[in-house]
């Protein structure tokens, strides 16, 4: 009797085989031959389930970007405005290993999306889930009176995005120089000057 695959399991033993050489050599190190050594198939055996190297690491993201935002729904479930949009912020920086993991894996994208249109398209999408999502929560913000910022909601989203990118690249660079706790006080202190009420932050 043929034994039954299951390809949902193959692709993603593949995709943990995939983090885990990316994060070891890099992007430009990476083969689909060492993908499959370390995943245990054959270098033919990928072709079965994803097309190239670049399919990969977008199924990487596919992956990664429902983890996070599981993960965010159960942060920010029952919080206020203010609340919500500190654990917004804070779940985006590379604050443990399963977070810093996915920093390096949309770092890893972006090099290739500058050259693609179809993986900058990708990548557009992502950004501006997290660009809407930051500027809903700005706007509750103000509306409950915990915000004083002239700048417009959008404005800050996008602000607070350039923080988060610019904190999570030198963290993966420099990473004894932006500790997890660094990190949050300096992106608390980003809120402070621009105006939120961060003493009614429940921390």
């Amino acid at each position: 009797m043929p034994k039954i695959v299951d390809h949902d399991e193959r692709r993603e033993e593949i995709l943990q085989a995939a983090m885990r050489v990316i994060s070891a050599v890099g992007l430009d190190g990476t083969t689909t031959r060492a993908i499959a050594r370390e995943a245990g198939y054959s270098s033919g055996g990928l072709s079965h389930y994803f097309a190239d190297k670049d399919d990969i690491l977008r199924s990487i993201l596919v992956k990664t970007h429902r983890r996070s935002r599981e993960r965010q729904a159960k942060a920010l479930a029952g919080k206020n405005a203010l609340d919500k949009l500190w654990a917004l912020l804070l779940d985006n920086l590379p604050l443990d290993e399963e977070r810093s993991v996915e920093t390096l894996m949309e770092m890893t994208f972006w090099p290739r999306a500058v050259s693609s249109a179809e993986l900058r398209k990708f990548q557009d999408e992502a950004a501006h889930a997290l660009l809407a999502s930051l500027s809903k929560l700005i706007g509750e913000v103000r509306e409950a009176g915990q915000l004083t910022s002239h700048l417009s909601d959008a404005d800050l989203a996008e602000v607070l995005i350039g923080v988060i990118d610019g904190f999570s690249v030198h963290y993966e660079l420099f990473p004894e120089r932006l500790p997890p706790a660094y990190q949050e006080r300096l992106m608390l202190a980003q809120l402070e000057a621009f105006g939120f009420a961060v003493g009614a932050l429940d921390i």
